[in-house]
């Protein structure tokens, strides 16, 4: 009986959690004095910290453009949905004002939104040197102690720039780091790809894994991105999320095929369901607007991508198990869009999908 009687009574509390996401993705309007009003109680926040520590499907997104201040929230992590649960910070987060800093600690403390440092991973020492020693490439290597042709001494440089980042981390009190790992793939900038090169990634992994993510202890987070399965299978479960840019998806096939690939490179240290579990699908607004590209559900309806993201569940042995999440990139582009009263109006509805309030 009194299994029963608690049971009853941790379904009660559960739904009162679930209950508030309507009001979380829906409620807020494009007025900052309500969206930053006391007409939230505690209750509320804490309603929502706790929705956010449960396990659910995430809503995720690469924030640009912080500037923490201003007469419109666009540039704000407070102008975010109360429902999103972890960002991003695409620049901004290397010498952060106060205002930002405000702005930070407020999403932190009171709603529970993480924020992560992201940058691409390619060559030493980048993103994180100071400037009086980054003129060149050589400048780098030698502030961070590589040698080229010395593997020994190029290992205790790639430890040394993973600490500073953990640092940094550490120093502005992030939520962790979101590795976006693009070995190979072409970029608009000039790289020779070094930290690609034997198992350099694999020491910067080690490394950061000890400070951030799953096997730390720490509580922060250790993302990946990009080609999240370039880097060896038994990394796997160092990472809390795998992040796919599934830009321009135009039906669940594309979808399906990324998350295949994705169980398959990591078959032999997490299961099927583990991996889905913690495969985030995203949509670019710098590329798309209206909430994605056009998207073709399995019955024929036409919807919007991000739509069709949130609605898609992978596909293991037969039945269908939960995943991730979902994400956009430069989220901060929907904070307005026509014919709405709300504040990104597609990341809403994708949380609502993925996330229904309890009626």
């Amino acid at each position: 009986m009194k299994k029963i009687f608690y049971y009853i009574l941790s379904l009660l509390g559960f739904c009162l959690i679930i209950s508030a996401c309507e009001d979380w993705t829906e409620t807020e309007s494009l007025n900052p004095e309500k969206l930053v009003g006391t007409n939230k109680s505690d209750e509320y926040y804490a309603r929502l910290r706790a929705y956010k520590a449960s396990d659910h499907p995430v809503s995720f997104g690469w924030f640009g453009n912080w500037t923490g201040k201003g007469a419109s929230l666009e540039n704000c992590m407070t102008g975010l949905p109360d429902s999103v649960d972890f960002i991003s910070m695409w620049g901004g987060w290397k010498a952060p004002t106060e205002a930002m800093l405000q702005d930070l600690r407020y999403v932190q403390e009171k709603k529970g939104t993480k924020a992560l440092v992201v940058f691409l991973v390619l060559e030493m020492g980048d993103q994180i040197t100071p400037d009086e020693y980054n003129a060149t490439r050589e400048d780098r290597h030698k502030f961070w102690g590589w040698i080229d042709g010395d593997e020994e001494a190029i290992e205790k440089s790639i430890v040394k720039f993973a600490n500073a980042i953990c640092d940094t981390i550490d120093k502005y009190n992030y939520d962790g780091f979101d590795l976006d790992w693009e070995n190979g793939v072409p970029q608009p900038f000039p790289t020779n790809y070094e930290m690609g090169v034997g198992n350099r990634i694999s020491v910067f992994i080690e490394t950061m894994a000890k400070r951030i993510g799953p096997k730390s202890g720490t509580g922060r987070y250790f993302v990946i991105d990009g080609v999240y399965d370039g880097v060896p299978a038994k990394y796997g479960p160092y990472f809390n999320y795998f992040i796919t840019q599934a830009y321009g998806a135009s039906s669940e096939a594309t979808l399906n095929s990324r998350m295949d690939d994705m169980i398959k490179h990591y078959a032999d240290v997490m299961s099927a369901e583990e991996c889905a579990k913690k495969f985030i699908v995203t949509e670019s607004f710098e590329m798309y607007t209206s909430g994605g590209a056009d998207f073709t559900t399995p019955d024929g309806k036409k919807i919007k991508s991000l739509e069709g993201m949130a609605r898609w569940n992978p596909v293991v042995n037969g039945r269908k198990v939960r995943k991730g999440g979902v994400g956009t990139y430069h989220m901060e582009y929907e904070f307005s869009e026509d014919g709405y009263d709300v504040s990104y109006p597609y990341l809403r509805k994708a949380t609502q999908i993925m996330n229904p309030a309890v009626k």
